[in-house]
């Protein structure tokens, strides 16, 4: 795990401070915005995989729970989990169906001594679709040594050419790899759009994969 000095220069050079002090060459440092106290990281990975039947992707528990249980409904398939260590990971139960083996493998090729990763899912309408938009840290607590990832989504309407019943629910879920380390995760955030704009990025986020230059998908 990279000594809270060096985490604290390696984001000072991401925000741009170092390279016009000549040391723009650092090209492997994750790029942030400095405007806030929640700062954009461009360079992240991203893995986005929908079930159409539905299930629970992963959980805090040693048995997954369905829909059905406990008249959780819909509940049971929102899940966040920011994953600092190969300990956080061992905490989740993935489902058995192959979109919960993607999240989890994507999960488990991170290097936490360099990276960590937001995980979410959440339940949507078969006719609709749900993009990422973009991903935030807290800088005042990632100097603390404490993760605090923000994702931001938007919906929207998928394909007129895609078949969909009204009457079905459909679960997506999200592995963001944030080239950012962190002793501790104590909070997360997410905030979700009625509409969907172009990315920082420059296009509607909706890649399988996403590599940190930022081109297309699988």
């Amino acid at each position: 795990m990279p000594s809270l000095t060096r985490r604290r220069a390696l984001l000072t050079v991401a925000s741009g401070v170092a390279a016009l002090a000549g040391c723009s060459s650092e090209a492997d440092l994750p790029m942030i915005d400095p405007q806030s106290d929640h700062d954009t990281i461009e360079d992240y990975e991203v893995r986005h995989v929908r079930n159409e039947d539905g299930v629970v992707l992963f959980a805090h528990r040693a048995e997954l729970p369905t829909p059905s249980d406990e008249g959780r409904g819909r509940y049971a398939r929102h899940g966040r989990s920011v994953i600092v260590s190969e300990d956080d990971l061992a905490e989740l139960t993935f489902g058995d169906v192959q979109e919960a083996e993607r999240l989890r493998s994507f999960v488990t090729e991170t290097d936490f001594d360099s990276s960590s990763v937001y995980l979410l899912s959440m339940p949507v309408e078969a006719c609709y679709e749900i993009n990422l938009q973009s991903a935030t840290v807290e800088w005042d607590e990632l100097e603390r040594d404490d993760l605090h990832p923000h994702a931001d989504f938007c919906r929207t309407h998928r394909p007129a050419d895609v078949e969909c019943s009204v009457e079905e629910t459909h679960t997506v879920g999200f592995a963001i790899r944030l080239p950012v380390a962190a002793e501790q995760s104590s909070g997360m955030g997410r905030g979700m759009s009625s509409s969907c704009r172009p990315s920082p990025r420059g296009e509607y986020f909706n890649a399988t994969v996403t590599p940190a230059s930022g081109g297309g998908g699988e």
